[in-house]
């Protein structure tokens, strides 16, 4: 209820100027506690909502950082897909496990990959347009089959994440393909173009073509944007315990306090 009650302040009641910085990262994540994540190509700094660097990680072996997975702040997974290689980070940045090969356990093809329940680890394979999950002993426990032959579809999809039980893989041409925990293909949401966004409660949460800050409604259907007036040529959204994060195309980070 406390989540739902977030998500409905998020979208009804005005925010209040918080913080406001530069943002050098790639990509934007945010964690259950309020923390926000700037990944660059080779570095993950973590930073707390007023802005303070709380732990930096680095590392120029492995390639670039393809995606992290935060959902799990205590073991997030970090993906190096040039190598395609998996490390796990702990809450301080801290490696916790041995690098995980993924040319050692058939899956040298993966392009996407997010974190699953029971520590669990989703794997993408655009070869044989498959998703396969596995264990932490990198077991294979669900499988979707090839998606392309079950869908009538080329599909090439560029982001993935696991939320409340289903599994949620965006396809920029042909929406965003949602399963069960087993692989099971559900539905498809019409939304397209998209790159990233974030699944919360019953909502989507995203920046839309015209670059506004937009939610989809899981039950009614409704879309809807979100002060389109104050938050303009969007990059990047997330919305984290009361609080919503923007990076827009001038790459600026804007944190604002929403009011409950």
């Amino acid at each position: 209820m406390r989540l739902l009650t977030i998500i409905l302040c998020f979208i009804t009641l005005p925010s209040v100027g918080q913080l406001k910085a530069d943002f050098k990262g790639n990509s934007l994540a945010t964690d259950q506690f309020g923390y926000y994540y700037e990944v660059g190509d080779t570095e993950i700094k973590k930073y707390t909502v007023s802005g303070e660097l709380y732990r930096t990680y680095s590392n120029n072996v492995l390639g670039v950082i393809a995606s992290i997975d935060v959902s799990n702040p205590y073991k997030v997974v970090v993906y190096f897909r040039d190598f395609t290689k998996i490390l796990i980070l702990d809450n301080f940045l801290t490696p916790n496990s041995e690098v995980i090969d993924l040319t050692e356990n058939d899956l040298d093809q993966t392009t996407l990959v997010c974190r699953s329940y029971n520590n669990g680890i989703w794997y993408y394979d655009p070869v044989r347009f498959e998703l396969t999950r596995k264990n932490p002993e990198l077991i294979t426990t669900n499988n979707s089959g090839n998606l392309a032959n079950l869908l009538g579809k080329n599909i090439q999809p560029n982001f993935i994440v696991e939320y409340n039980n289903e599994l949620y893989l965006n396809d920029e041409t042909n929406g965003i393909l949602v399963f069960d925990l087993y692989g099971t293909y559900l539905k498809t949401i019409p939304i397209y173009g998209l790159s990233t966004f974030q699944v919360k409660d019953k909502y989507l949460i995203y920046a839309n073509s015209q670059k506004q800050v937009e939610t989809y409604d899981f039950f009614t259907l409704e879309k809807k944007q979100y002060k389109p007036e104050v938050y303009k040529d969007v990059r990047f959204v997330q919305v984290q315990n009361g609080s919503i994060f923007i990076v827009d195309e001038n790459n600026a980070l804007r944190i604002d306090k929403i009011e409950k």
